[in-house]
C-alpha cells in the first residue's frame, strides 16, 4: 500500500516533483509539435481556397513537416509513458 503524502520525506517529494516536471516537459513538447502541424494544416486549407494551383507544393511541405514532427512526437509520447509507468510502479504516490 502506498504512503500518505503526509509521510513522504523530502527526498521522495523531490523525486515526485522531478517526475512531474519531466512529464510536463513531454506534454509541452507534444503540444508544441501538434501546434506546428495544425499551423501547417491551416496553411494547406488556405491554399485550397486561395491558390489551388499550388496544392502540390503545399502538400509536399505539409508531408515534410509531419515527417519531421513524427520522431519528436514519438519520443515525447514514449517518455510520458515511461515516466507514468515509473510512477505507477513505485506505488508510493498512490495516495
Amino acid at each position: 500500500m502506498g504512503m500518505s503524502k503526509l509521510q513522504w520525506n523530502d527526498k521522495e517529494k523531490l523525486r515526485l516533483l522531478a517526475s512531474l516536471e519531466a512529464l510536463l516537459g513531454c506534454i509541452r513538447s507534444l503540444h508544441a509539435t501538434v501546434g506546428a502541424v495544425m499551423a501547417d494544416l491551416a496553411a494547406l486549407r488556405n491554399t485550397v481556397f486561395e491558390d489551388p494551383g499550388d496544392m502540390a507544393g503545399c502538400r509536399a511541405n505539409l508531408q515534410s513537416a509531419i515527417s519531421a514532427a513524427k520522431p519528436l512526437v514519438d519520443e515525447a509520447s514514449d517518455s510520458c509513458d515511461d515516466l507514468l509507468q515509473e510512477l505507477i510502479a513505485s506505488q508510493q504516490y498512490t495516495h
